[in-house]
């Protein structure tokens, strides 16, 4: 408790000395946790997205009049054997008027003429991932009865392009201010120890141990950490639950990439609230203890 006063006494002493260095270093540890929070955010959206997008994404596959139903049933038999679909839906040309009908209703000029009979038969092809509907399409187009295939290429295309780029600058932006951080942190701690150094001068004089003199250097490091961690965890879990459950609806996130499963928004956003501030901790600790090691002369 005494050593734990103490501590807090010289952060307070060191606040009152070098305080522009101190709020500069706590502010540079809360954007870096901040930006590595959103970059993990941006990663975990784009996942649950894509595969949201996996489980919606569909080719669908219109046959020639002269295809009959039963050739178009066997072959939905043969499709749903397929390691890589998901789901085969048969549309009959009844199912395709009626769902012509029900978009065009407000229309009953164009719904009288047309007629079931001029509208194709279907199926609806779902694949297990976005990454083999390509294939699938160019399979498809080469069965004999089928008059044209559909899917929304571009958008599939389009989605994956930005989640790689998200990838790609995020990490880019994490690297950059991890190394501005720590930069930042230990130049903090080597200004502080350059304050102290009569100070520590005596110290020595007076027998104090290793551990005696590096111990408030350290707890310094560590309180920059967790002031900067806790910030940011407090605002990142705050953006997480806006945006995932508020805004999107997301009840759930799929963390593809880091586990194969999905995860309750808020549990998630707890558990990455836990994992900041912990993080903080040890960068401050790091910090501390390399410009300790680096620049205190004992």
């Amino acid at each position: 408790m005494v050593n734990l006063s103490e501590n807090i006494g010289q952060l307070k002493m060191t606040f009152k000395r070098e305080r522009f260095l101190v709020v500069s270093t706590t502010i540079t540890l809360f954007i870096t946790f901040l930006v590595m929070g959103i970059f993990v955010g941006v990663v975990v959206l784009t996942q649950t997205g894509v595969k949201q997008l996996e489980e919606q994404a569909q080719i669908t596959v219109f046959f020639k009049d002269d295809f009959s139903q039963e050739k178009i049933l066997n072959l939905k038999e043969g499709l749903e054997k397929d390691a890589r679909i998901l789901q085969v839906t048969y549309v009959s040309k009844d199912n395709a008027y009626k769902i012509f009908s029900e978009i065009n209703r407000n229309d009953p000029a164009l719904r009288e003429a047309i007629s079931a009979d001029i509208l194709p038969a279907s199926l609806e092809v779902k694949a297990k991932k976005i990454a083999n509907l390509d294939a699938l399409a160019t399979e498809f187009g080469k069965v004999d009865g089928v008059e044209e295939v559909k899917f929304f290429k571009d958008v599939v295309d389009r989605f994956r392009f930005f989640s790689s780029v998200s990838y790609i600058i995020g990490a880019a932006l994490i690297a950059i201010f991890l190394v501005i951080s720590y930069a930042i942190t230990s130049a903090t701690l080597r200004t502080i120890i350059n304050f102290k150094g009569a100070e520590l001068e005596i110290l020595k004089l007076v027998g104090a141990s290793e551990l005696y003199v590096k111990k408030p250097l350290v707890f310094q490091g560590i309180v920059f950490g967790l002031v900067g961690g806790s910030s940011a965890a407090a605002v990142l879990c705050t953006l997480y639950i806006s945006v995932f459950f508020n805004l999107l609806k997301f009840n759930e996130l799929t963390l593809v990439g880091f586990l194969p499963f999905k995860v309750n928004v808020f549990v998630f956003t707890a558990i990455f609230g836990v994992v900041i501030v912990l993080f903080g901790v040890l960068f401050g600790y790091l910090g501390s203890a390399r410009a300790i090691k680096k620049y205190l002369v004992f």
